[in-house]
């Protein structure tokens, strides 16, 4: 929750200390390496996570883990290679910030490893602080180059993020790397050694969804800007990113508690017990309601003072935007817990097919509105509430098929 926090800090010095259009394009920087990061990585940390958890965890998991992170890394630096003229135009034609997101590529890798392993091997504590030191290394160096540099570009602050990742991880990484980690309440080990195909075809149906799922939460920060056509629209751009970012709030708070959820929601289904399954589900769904609920007038009346709070009056949308994208953050916490629930029950492919339901009915929606920027909130907004609720449709049935199949 303090990292989540801290980000956003984080993002408001950004904003306050460059233009709106410039801060647009450091919005495109952002959802991009969301996109590589978690979009890519996410996964392998979610099945080192899960796989530390199952009775007789296999050994070698870390290796096979990081092995197959770093071949995820090469294959992401080639396209950022191929796709570096669309990169630069959407980052405001600053080709050092596509280098910056192409050596962010390769670090994710190892951070996202650090993350599964620590949480896989229990070590919570070591988690929040690898996060909360991350941030705190963002919010550093932003803060410096603001006070220290006169004019600074979004190249500049985008160079803050890679330093950051690398500083909070490469340490921990190596203490993985010798063993200078102690277990906390993890199952004893098997005899099977997992190799690196076998963690691959684990992740690819889980990395299908992951990038679908910030495709659907990152895709129209990317786009807007690279789409408008004239100076006020990229200037709205960047109101709408401030907008989008304080709307997430709640998701940086969330996300990073999606991986934890693993272990209890492991033990959970292997033990059988669907009674209980199927409570969790229904306080789930009456949650997001309620958050909905709340989020569409707070979003309202709240969401422009608070938006000129923090990054300055230039920022400010109106009410009815940031409630739409409020609600919509609501509905996608919904389906980034349920999607949880599909991994811990190793129902893979289901995971995917949630985003991409999710990510099909956005894309009609995003491109059928004529206002490009009421089309991006409708279609999050739509997107993530159809994600969660085919979701939650596979989580029950799936259940259900398992016991036909038992009684037969």
């Amino acid at each position: 929750m303090g990292s989540g926090l801290l980000v956003n800090g984080y993002l408001a010095i950004i904003a306050r200390t460059i233009s709106a259009a410039e801060y647009a394009y450091f919005g495109a920087f952002w959802s991009l390496a969301l996109v590589a990061g978690f979009g890519v990585f996410l996964p392998i940390e979610q099945e080192t996570a899960r796989l530390m958890q199952v009775p007789d965890r296999p050994r070698g998991l870390l290796r096979a883990a990081l092995l197959t992170a770093v071949s995820l890394a090469a294959v992401q630096v080639v396209l950022v290679a191929a796709a570096a003229p669309w990169l630069a135009r959407a980052f405001g034609g600053h080709m050092v910030s596509v280098v910056a997101f192409a050596v962010l590529c390769v670090i994710s890798a190892g951070q996202f490893v650090v993350r599964g392993a620590l949480v896989g091997m229990d070590r919570m504590d070591r988690y929040a602080l690898v996060m909360v030191l991350d941030t705190l290394f963002r919010v550093t160096f932003a803060g410096a180059v603001a006070l220290t540099i006169d004019d600074p570009g979004s190249s500049t602050f985008a160079w803050t993020l890679v330093v950051a990742v690398g500083l909070a991880h490469a340490p921990q990484l190596l203490l993985l790397a010798t063993r200078r980690v102690r277990l906390g309440t993890v199952p004893a080990m098997g005899t099977h050694t997992v190799t690196v195909a076998e963690v691959r075809r684990a992740v690819t149906p889980l990395l299908l969804g992951s990038l679908c799922a910030q495709l659907l939460l990152n895709g129209p920060p990317v786009l807007i800007p690279a789409l408008a056509t004239n100076e006020a629209e990229i200037t709205r751009a960047g109101q709408f990113i401030a907008a989008f970012t304080l709307a997430r709030v709640p998701l940086f708070l969330v996300v990073p508690l999606q991986t934890a959820l693993l272990p209890i929601l492991t033990g959970l289904l292997h033990s059988g017990d669907r009674v209980a399954l199927r409570r969790i589900m229904l306080r789930l769904a009456a949650g997001i309601v309620g958050l909905g609920l709340v989020a569409l007038p707070l979003g309202y009346f709240a969401g422009p003072p608070l938006v000129g709070l923090i990054f300055g009056q230039s920022y400010v949308l109106g009410g009815r935007d940031i409630a739409l994208l409020a609600v919509g953050v609501a509905a996608h916490i919904g389906l980034v817990l349920v999607t949880q629930v599909l991994v811990a029950a190793v129902r893979h492919r289901l995971v995917a097919w949630s985003w991409l339901s999710g990510v099909a009915v956005a894309a009609v929606i995003l491109f059928t509105v004529p206002d490009l920027f009421l089309g991006a909130e409708l279609a999050f907004l739509a997107g993530s509430a159809t994600g969660w609720l085919v979701g939650t449709l596979l989580v029950l049935t799936t259940g259900r098929r398992e016991r036909e199949l038992q009684r037969a």
